[in-house]
């Protein structure tokens, strides 16, 4: 948005506060101004002149000899171009005239000429080297009376273009406030910026009923509609000064009514249109359009309308895009005599919609959609009628209007001592009051604690609370007059458990050499189904406006998505690897509500194995389903959980359920507890899935409910306990046993006969099923650790509690045979 510095000047006394200042302030009030431009025409001395006689050069085929008239003195000058025409008004620059170079940019002046042996007086000029742009579309000289109509010979070019210079600023208002979207609103601003008094009173409107029909049928559209019948008008150009500044703010003058409107539009900011009279029936209406209705705007495109697009109507037709765009069966021409004067406070977010359903954002539209401010509209409707009156010679018939253009009263306490909290800063009373006068809220009473405020009408959507009033003080006397402190910290930040626990997990898995890995939480069906994992499409959270059938459902497992990462990375190449992810997975559980979506969001950890990641170039040994579920041991033991995790081997339910898993090679997951259901799974990828993925090695995968794991854990103290000074030591111990005897029966023998005060735990490390042992037989080989940390034990009771042992595990483990 352009905003001229000589306009502004006109409500508040600018004199003596530079530009620099102005734009500092206001970009430091929150309203940023993102350019100053010091506007002067790029030329000078540059005249009026008429074409009244074109010769053939004497020397030359593709020039002329142009004959000028500038009001009795004539010129003579040499130009190629091919667009002029005898009667046409130019822009003539003499000997000593400054314009532009069209190739270079830069500006020069006019020296004494001879072309092709004839002496050229001047130039007649193009738009690009008088520094201006798309006042015509044809290249060539600049046709003035094409634009302009008649225009007095021998007059400065600067007066026909009411070009004067000026400052402008190129601010970016933001989307809350609608108010500095006009002259006015941004004078405002500068009245509180540099404390000098606002120059503004509004004016009355006439109260004077007249034979014209005015209706909202939709009233989310429309709050005030009201229309001005005005006769007699005379269409001409509109007064100097009003060209001036319209132009400054980037719109180009048309005639005397359409300028006027759009002069109001910036200055009040509240947007109005002008219809002819004469093309409405005494009749207008707000409402939504039809579906099949179409409406031709003045730019001659026809426009489909929705049931979104407002529209203003006469009781046959569409004529107004309302709030946006005006028609052109009902716009102004040379022949308008008589118009009706729209002014209308029309709603942001409809307005948003109608704007966006034909495909054009207006001037208008742009303040509508950040909400114009509703009591302007009157005394803005009764601003355009007085210039209308004057420099159109209207005549004002009378005014109709339907709606309430008043907002309910709104009052604001400020405490002095809320001030000093919020800000840490102490601010006069005197100052803050003085502060809000400027800004426009009305002192309706004060005491020496605090203040009452009735809030202006174009602060109403912005300004409600106390809160609100500290903020508008705090911008205008300056945010940098805020002591910059940091804040007391009375307590550190508190990691949560869940947190702790997944980070520890992270770290966990990184210690066993996983890569971690983060996939799309969408999945489709195709991802599903090569997987062999089944969706179930009943409590499935699917994206109903999906752009790809690959991207359609919230996943319900981590290992479809594991599983295509582990092909990509066989398919390039990598054949040795080890994955994990921590995601979340989705289902419906129940329908949505206002406060519940009713989607159930899980949290899992998902990982797999493939190939060997071993270094050790003398031990070359794969990978496998044990190296895997060691891997989760060690999990599960530095989480706490060891002594409670339940393996279960596949059973008929669990081989239907995960297909994908070899049926003979997999296992469930369970925490002993209330609830003895499997939190995961672990298994060997199935063969014919191995092989329709083209996999020439086994992979190894699962996946863990986090949120059951988590659950199952206390959240804990850590407690110091002294390290024993007594060492500990190791037996081993080997025995034959039926192959289907476990490791976790013979963990529990082993616990039952130990003693409990220098027992401290057991562990396999050797199986084996063969050469010289007996069919249905296996060999295992278990360690054993004792230690005492009051004493350093003898041989003699390391002996006996390894004699007791291997008593117990004779006794309860049925065909066990120690070796």
């Amino acid at each position: 948005m352009q905003v001229s510095h000589e306009w502004l000047n006109e409500y508040v006394d600018l004199v003596g506060i530079t530009p620099e200042e102005i734009a500092h302030n206001l970009t430091m009030s929150g309203l940023e101004v993102e350019e100053i431009e010091h506007k002067k025409p790029s030329f000078s001395n540059i005249r009026t002149a008429k074409i009244i006689k074109i010769d053939n050069h004497p020397n030359a085929d593709k020039l002329h000899l142009v004959t000028l008239d500038l009001g009795g003195i004539e010129k003579r000058v040499v130009c190629g171009a091919q667009n002029i025409e005898v009667g046409q008004i130019i822009p003539y620059a003499s000997v000593g005239s400054k314009v532009l170079d069209r190739k270079t940019g830069e500006q020069f002046e006019l020296t004494p000429a001879v072309i092709r042996g004839v002496e050229s007086q001047g130039m007649l000029c193009s738009q690009d080297e008088l520094g201006l742009s798309n006042m015509q579309e044809e290249d060539g000289i600049l046709i003035l009376n094409r634009i302009f109509g008649e225009i007095e010979l021998n007059q400065s070019l600067e007066r026909v273009l009411n070009l004067a210079q000026d400052i402008i600023y190129h601010v970016a208002p933001t989307a809350n406030r609608g108010d500095q979207m006009s002259i006015i609103g941004i004078a405002r601003e500068l009245s509180a910026l540099f404390n000098r008094k606002m120059k503004f009173e509004k004016s009355e409107l006439p109260n004077k009923p007249v034979d014209f029909e005015v209706e909202i049928k939709d009233e989310e559209a429309c709050k005030y509609y009201s229309v001005a019948v005005l006769k007699n008008l005379e269409i001409k150009q509109s007064p100097d000064f009003i060209q001036r500044r319209i132009s400054a703010c980037g719109m180009r003058p048309i005639n005397n009514i359409v300028d006027i409107t759009n002069y109001i539009m910036l200055e009040y900011g509240t947007p109005q249109h002008a219809f002819d009279l004469d093309k409405l029936n005494n009749y207008l209406c707000v409402r939504y359009a039809k579906d099949d209705e179409t409406l031709v705007t003045i730019d001659e495109v026809e426009r489909k309308l929705t049931n979104q697009t407002v529209v203003i109507a006469t009781k046959d037709k569409p004529v107004c895009a309302g709030g946006v765009f005006g028609g052109l069966n009902s716009e102004i021409d040379n022949n308008t005599k008589n118009i009706a004067l729209e002014a209308a406070y029309f709603t942001p977010h409809t307005n948003r919609k109608s704007a966006r359903s034909i495909g054009y954002r207006s001037d208008a539209s742009a303040r509508y959609e950040r909400g114009i401010d509703i009591e302007m509209v009157a005394p803005a409707m009764a601003r355009s009628i007085e210039l209308l009156q004057k420099y159109a010679s209207a005549e004002f018939v009378g005014l109709s209007k339907v709606g309430n253009d008043k907002l309910q009263a709104l009052e604001v306490t400020l405490r002095n001592s809320e001030i000093k909290r919020i800000l840490g800063i102490e601010i006069p009373q005197e100052r803050t009051i003085e502060i809000l006068e400027n800004l426009g809220f009305k002192l309706l009473g004060k005491n020496e604690m605090a203040a009452k405020f009735a809030i202006p009408s174009y602060r109403m959507g912005d300004v409600e609370r106390e809160i609100d009033l500290i903020e508008e003080i705090s911008r205008i006397d300056g945010f940098d007059k805020i002591t910059p402190q940091i804040p007391a910290i009375s307590q550190g930040a508190d990691i949560s458990f869940d947190t702790r626990i997944t980070k520890n997990i992270n770290d966990i898995m990184l210690s066993y050499g996983f890569d971690e890995i983060i996939t799309s939480s969408l999945i489709g069906h195709n991802l599903a189904n090569s997987y062999l994992q089944p969706l179930n499409l009943e409590t499935a959270v699917k994206v109903l406006n999906q752009h790809s059938d690959d991207f359609s459902i919230l996943r319900q497992a981590l290992n479809p998505s594991m599983l295509d990462v582990a092909k990509n990375n066989f398919d390039n190449g990598n054949k040795n690897f080890r994955l994990y992810e921590i995601g979340k997975t989705y289902i419906q559980a129940q329908n949505a509500t206002q406060d519940d979506s009713g989607v159930v969001e899980t949290r899992k950890l998902a990982g797999c194995i493939f190939g060997s990641t071993n270094n050790n170039l003398l031990n070359k040994k794969q990978d496998d389903f044990f190296t895997l579920k060691g891997v989760l041991e060690g999990l599960f033991e530095k989480l706490g959980l060891s002594k409670r995790i339940i393996w279960t081997q596949f059973n008929e339910e669990d081989r239907k359920k995960y297909e994908f898993i070899h049926p003979a090679q997999g296992a469930t997951i369970s925490i002993l507890g209330k609830n003895r259901e499997p939190i995961g799974f672990i298994g060997t990828l199935h063969p014919i899935l191995a092989d329709k993925l083209k996999f020439n090695q086994p992979l190894y995968i699962f996946e863990i409910n986090l949120e059951d794991v988590i659950g199952s854990l206390a959240p804990s103290i850590s407690k110091y306990k002294k390290l024993s000074v007594f060492g500990s030591v190791q037996r081993d111990i080997a025995f034959i046993t039926s192959k289907e005897t476990t490791v976790e029966q013979i963990n529990k023998a082993i616990k039952k006969v130990a003693d409990k005060n220098i027992f401290k735990g057991s562990k396999v490390f050797d199986i084996y099923e063969g050469a010289n042992i007996e069919e249905g037989k296996k060999s295992m080989a278990f360690r054993i650790t004792l230690q005492d940390e009051n004493k350093t034990l003898t041989d003699e009771i390391i002996q006996s509690e390894i004699n007791k042992i291997k008593a117990g595990l004779e006794k309860n483990i049925i065909g066990l045979s120690l070796r």
